[in-house]
């Protein structure tokens, strides 16, 4: 009998894990299943009206001249303005949770008193000017 375990020891104790580790993966599999919705959870889920969206507005004002602006839009992307004339906005609107809001401008040698602004929900968030030669401006909102 001692000759046949010997022998067989290690066939015996891989058929042995294996076993053990498709039972685990089992259990594992069984408690990961969602239960189904219930019946008051259908009944809601077609509602996907936006709700309370935020208005952010990027202002750029000043006198003379035009400026090239850079804004980030409501996914983060970068977009950009050439020489476009002052008073410059733009407004997004939006129901993410969270953006970030952030707007750059550079005016030409006839700007002066480029002033920037972003301004969420009517409450201005941030706000910056300058009296410079070739003005170069910015406003940043990490969290809007």
């Amino acid at each position: 009998m001692l000759g046949v375990f010997k022998r067989f020891w290690m066939p015996l104790l891989l058929v042995a894990v294996v076993a053990l580790g498709a039972y685990a993966v089992v259990r594992i599999r069984e408690s990961a299943v969602q239960p189904p919705p219930s019946a008051g959870a259908d009944a809601n889920s077609g509602i996907t009206d936006p709700f309370n969206p935020k208005h952010i507005t990027y202002e750029v004002t000043g006198t003379g001249g035009s400026v090239d602006v850079d804004y980030l839009d409501e996914n983060g992307q970068p977009h950009r303005v050439d020489a476009a004339a002052l008073p410059w906005s733009f407004t997004i609107v939006t129901t993410l949770p969270s953006m970030s809001a952030n707007i750059v401008a550079q005016g030409d040698a006839g700007v002066e008193g480029l002033r920037c602004r972003v301004v969420v929900d009517g409450q201005v968030r941030d706000e910056r000017s300058t009296d410079e030669y070739q003005p170069f401006i910015y406003c940043l909102v990490k969290s809007v």
